[in-house]
């Protein structure tokens, strides 16, 4: 990576950890399939190891708005979900990561904005939080599936519950990698590169979250997204 490329990086991660502090996700599924074509190192072991970090600042800002019985639900689901995924991870060969990488953003995106409405029951939890594991561990992005689920809550439960959820669940996922040997030394020093980015972001959401308006940004960063993964996919498949 040359010092353009690092700089690139940090400045699409710190826009999407604005979009989560304002959304409650997004911060992946905006910076992972740009990342993927400038600079493929971020992804998916520096991104996820500094996630618990952003994912505690946002969850602490609106504490006491987590929806407590949504999380635990969530998070039995995730277990299963993280451990598919460290499978997929160990068995993709690395020509054909961005094809994973693509595939499960366009379905990522494409649950997000399919307009399903999805009740909250133990099921649907325990499925979105698998589902949700699954992508967060192979791609780094685990918000569409869970996020679906919660789609009548207001912002602040929203906010601080997915948080929550993303931060213990990321941290299983870090924890299953790194146990299987996906993640190394390189990794760990990207990832501390990222806290200024990360504490950037946080801020800069604490400031515009009662700005901006989640009616245009979300449709914005699904958009942006989308063309993203299907020039990861071509890529792959040429």
């Amino acid at each position: 990576m040359n010092p353009l490329e690092f700089i690139l990086g940090l400045l699409v991660l710190t826009t999407g950890y604005t979009i989560q502090g304002l959304l409650g996700f997004g911060a992946c599924l905006f910076a992972v399939p740009i990342l993927a074509v400038i600079a493929p190192e971020f992804i998916p072991g520096p991104v996820l190891m500094v996630n618990p970090l952003l994912c505690a600042l946002v969850a602490w800002r609106e504490y006491s708005f987590i929806d407590w019985p949504v999380l635990r639900w969530a998070l039995v689901g995730r277990v299963p979900g993280v451990l598919l995924g460290v499978w997929a991870l160990t068995q993709v060969s690395e020509d054909r990561l961005g094809l994973l990488f693509g595939t499960l953003l366009l379905l990522g995106v494409g649950l997000r904005i399919s307009g399903v409405r999805t009740s909250r029951t133990p099921w649907t939890l325990v499925g979105a939080g698998g589902l949700s594991g699954f992508m967060g561990t192979s791609v780094a992005v685990g918000g569409p599936p869970i996020a679906l689920v919660l789609n009548d809550a207001s912002g602040s439960e929203l906010r601080s519950t997915l948080n929550a959820f993303f931060l213990i669940g990321t941290t299983i996922s870090v924890i299953s990698l790194t146990i299987v040997g996906e993640f190394g030394v390189s990794d760990l020093l990207l990832a501390v590169c990222l806290i200024p980015s990360v504490l950037i972001g946080v801020a800069l959401s604490s400031r515009l979250r009662d700005v901006l308006t989640r009616a245009w940004l979300a449709p914005a960063v699904y958009g942006l997204s989308s063309s993203f993964a299907v020039i990861l996919v071509i890529r792959s498949l040429v």
